[in-house]
């Protein structure tokens, strides 16, 4: 798609979303598009490395990102997702970096073993720093198949970046609902809180099908439908 023709789609969309809001329909029951800002970063939101006998099965590691490998945030602490296949792994590994590859971050924990949908959300690590407003971040997830040969580690990695929220935005959240406002934050371009507010509602309404429709429609359109019916983890 040229950039003047995803241009004219963001503000096709963002004059749909203005008389939405005013005519009262509710935003759940648009479709759950995700329209990416135009720029990519170079990254691998699929799980590479040294099979071993670290996994037992499909589908890979897989990020919860768009195939740019970029995505944006209004929260200073935000939450990542990524599909975990069945691994004998036994620890994980989060790392965090600035633009310019200085360590900003990097926690391990424990691994169930079993797949599903896990969610890592900075607001829970007390010793997390807040992500800084129009700074790029470099994040490396790692299946840790070996601790004594970090070398046949599965990993896969992306970029995040945190933006100020446009005011028309922030007066368009501040009325509407909590189990809305996926829809506001994606067709924003804002993944990473399109994502979250969405597994929310996910988890929380389950046996919902439009939930599960919105959730589905949202993966669909970054490529990742093939793991929309994969369980959550806790």
């Amino acid at each position: 798609m040229s950039h003047r023709s995803s241009r004219n789609l963001q503000v096709a969309t963002h004059l749909l979303l203005s008389i939405v809001l005013l005519s009262g329909f509710p935003l759940g029951a648009m479709a759950q598009e995700y329209i990416p800002p135009d720029r990519g970063a170079p990254g691998r939101r699929e799980g590479g490395g040294t099979r071993g006998n670290c996994l037992r099965g499909e589908p890979p590691l897989i990020a919860l990102i768009p195939n740019t490998n970029f995505g944006t945030t209004l929260e200073a602490r935000p939450t990542f997702y990524w599909h975990v296949p069945p691994t004998n792994s036994p620890l994980a590994e989060f790392v965090l970096l600035d633009a310019e590859d200085n360590e900003v971050y990097r926690t391990t924990f424990q691994l169930s073993g079993n797949p599903g949908i896990m969610a890592f959300s900075l607001k829970d690590q007390a010793d997390a720093p807040d992500l800084e407003v129009g700074k790029d971040y470099h994040w490396y997830f790692s299946l840790i198949c070996d601790p004594g040969d970090r070398s046949g580690d599965i990993f896969a990695e992306g970029w995040i970046q945190r933006i100020a929220p446009p005011a028309n935005l922030t007066n368009q959240l501040a009325s509407t609902p909590a189990g809305d406002r996926a829809t506001l934050f994606a067709q924003s371009g804002i993944w990473y809180d399109a994502l979250n507010s969405l597994a929310i509602l996910r988890q929380s309404q389950p046996r919902d099908p439009d939930v599960a429709t919105q959730w589905t429609t949202l993966l669909r359109s970054v490529g990742l439908d093939a793991i929309a019916n994969q369980p959550f983890l806790n």
